[in-house]
């Protein structure tokens, strides 16, 4: 009975030393996601990484009865997690500060950016949540035909100003507005169902006597993986935004955490200032045992960004309304940019 227990003891101290070995190594090799693009997809999963390995190494003194063994697994699981908090903790503890409220620099708006599920049950909710919350601008991706044939009519009585892309299932957004707005980019918005377009964008510029212009772009990009499909489609969004004029403001699912050095790189490049920092919005729901069930959100992977004059007084996420993502509500103003 004592060598099978020691049999026993010995697998489960292999297979604890296994699991250390392969967070660790995703951890390492994800801070080394700037050498090669697809390490960088390890960082996408960085809340997994840092947890799990901190739970590894506390956890050792349990599992694993081998002196040696025990000493092993804590060292592996310590150096995975040190790896992990140098691309983790920065993001974390930026979530944690307190929010500086912005000086107001001019007319103030709300906007709501929403991945509303291209497969919601309950579409009508969507429509309650956004009453609730009333911004004056709504930006939606995921806005599936099913979707949309549900929500659009309820929309329109609220917003009289709207535009909407067809396509794949990432070419589905729409924008809606009670100000009047001038449509730009309008290739990249493809009315048709036909279209074989995988994204979508749309990009739009307000004009009002109550304050400055200003532009407003909303997208949905696709999984990361490929990261040559990936790297494409941020060379895409940027370039069509480097001829639009700020003050500018991009929201939408971007399917990339701010971990991701491909996030990090566009946002660089683009000259925006993302202020979406640790801000999980999905997912929180997930198919399992044939159902829909409710899931607690660990990704941040809808995002906020801005160019120009424009001051974010607040910025929260909401309810989800029968989505895997919960929307993000920001509160800004819009100044004026040769002021500047």
């Amino acid at each position: 009975m004592r060598s099978i227990g020691k049999i026993l003891a010995a697998l489960i101290a292999a297979g604890y030393l296994l699991v250390c070995c392969v967070l660790a190594g995703m951890a390492i090799v994800a801070v080394l996601g700037f050498v090669y693009p697809a390490m960088d997809l390890f960082n996408h999963i960085q809340p997994v990484l840092f947890f799990g390995l901190l739970a590894l190494a506390i956890a050792s003194t349990v599992f694993v009865r081998f002196r040696l063994l025990r000493a092993l697994a804590l060292s592996i699981a310590a150096t995975g997690f040190v790896a992990s908090s140098v691309i983790y903790v920065p993001e974390l503890v930026a979530g944690f500060l307190p929010r500086a409220v912005a000086p107001q620099t001019g007319q103030n708006y709300r906007l709501m950016t929403f991945n509303v599920f291209g497969r919601n049950e309950e579409p009508e909710s969507i429509v309650a949540n956004i009453s609730a919350v009333d911004p004056d601008i709504v930006a939606l991706q995921e806005y599936s035909p099913d979707v949309r044939s549900a929500v659009h009519p309820l929309l329109t009585a609220l917003y009289p100003h709207f535009q909407y892309c067809a396509g794949g299932e990432r070419a589905f957004v729409g924008l809606y507005a009670r100000l009047p707005f001038e449509p730009l980019d309008a290739d990249a918005c493809s009315s048709s169902i036909m279209s074989t377009d995988r994204t979508a964008r749309i990009i739009v510029r307000f004009q009002t006597e109550a304050g400055p212009a200003f532009s407003v772009a909303t997208t949905h990009n696709d999984w990361p993986a490929p990261v040559t499909r990936q790297a494409e489609q941020f060379t895409t969004l940027r370039e069509a935004l480097s001829t639009v004029e700020p003050p500018l403001i991009l929201v939408g699912d971007f399917n990339s955490t701010p971990w991701s050095y491909a996030l990090r790189g566009f946002v660089g490049a683009a000259g925006l200032t993302r202020h979406t920092f640790n801000l999980p919005t999905f997912p929180t729901l997930w198919y399992y045992l044939r159902d829909w069930r409710a899931m607690f959100p660990i990704l941040p992977i809808d995002h906020v960004m801005t160019r120009g004059a424009i001051a974010i007084h607040d910025l929260r996420t909401g309810e989800p309304s029968g989505s895997d993502h919960l929307p993000i509500i920001v509160d800004f103003s819009v100044g004026d940019e040769g002021a500047l």
